[in-house]
């Protein structure tokens, strides 16, 4: 894991210096260069807990330093409650066998923040720098998680647990439609670190893909528009 870091974080940062110099062909007709850009985007999640989704709400801000390649920052936020349950059973009273149902005795409320820094590249545009409408990218990041956890009994004060911090890493591959100079919609793969889910036939728990939906915002544009 330790050395999946280190080769990330050491793409992260070439890409960041070697973009300061933009290719010739890439820099006539500019998509990315000079523009800023807003995405916003909506996932659910598996954090493993089996057949429990958490939804995701994802806001990033980059800047083209070139053409092919945008750097920027990420947060999301996202809340998941589950019911607290009492386990129920059957016991025997000396006469008859009673059943004793399920009891509900609370809930627990998770609160969970993402952010860092991400790099985007964009290779399209160095193959076809004059066709902006579908646009293919992969991007990689690097940040935090932070979870809180609050249990809400139904007979005593609610009480809220230690902060959780973990490191996070990942990537994801993108595709955008872009009917306009100025906006477009997006679907990325992406997987990470900390996104698992539990296998309860084999007792595993493995890597869990995020589908990534949402929209895009670029300005002030690029001056020329195909």
């Amino acid at each position: 894991m330790r050395k999946s870091v280190y080769l990330l974080a050491l793409l992260l940062l070439s890409c960041t210096a070697f973009a300061q110099t933009d290719l010739p062909f890439t820099s006539l007709k500019p998509f990315n260069k000079g523009n800023f850009k807003i995405d916003a985007s909506y996932s659910r999640m598996m954090q493993k807990v089996p057949f429990s989704d958490y939804p995701d709400f994802r806001v990033g801000v980059g800047y083209g330093i070139t053409n092919w390649c945008v750097v920027g920052v990420f947060g999301s936020f996202g809340t998941h409650e589950s019911l607290m349950i009492i386990g129920g059973g059957t016991m025997y009273n000396g006469t008859d066998t009673i059943y004793e149902p399920l009891l509900f005795d609370g809930k627990m409320i998770e609160r969970y923040y993402h952010y860092g820094i991400h790099t985007e590249l964009h290779p399209l545009t160095l193959l076809l720098p004059n066709f902006y409408f579908i646009d293919i990218y992969c991007r990689g990041e690097l940040g935090m998680r932070t979870v809180t956890e609050q249990y809400k009994p139904d007979y005593d004060s609610p009480s809220t647990e230690p902060v959780r911090n973990n490191f996070l890493y990942g990537g994801s591959i993108g595709l955008a439609i872009n009917p306009s100079k100025y906006f477009g919609v997006f679907y990325e793969l992406a997987f990470d670190n900390l996104n698992k889910e539990y296998k309860p036939k084999t007792d595993e728990i493995k890597a869990k893909a995020i589908h990534r939906f949402g929209l895009n915002v670029r300005f002030p544009g690029p001056k020329k528009w195909q």
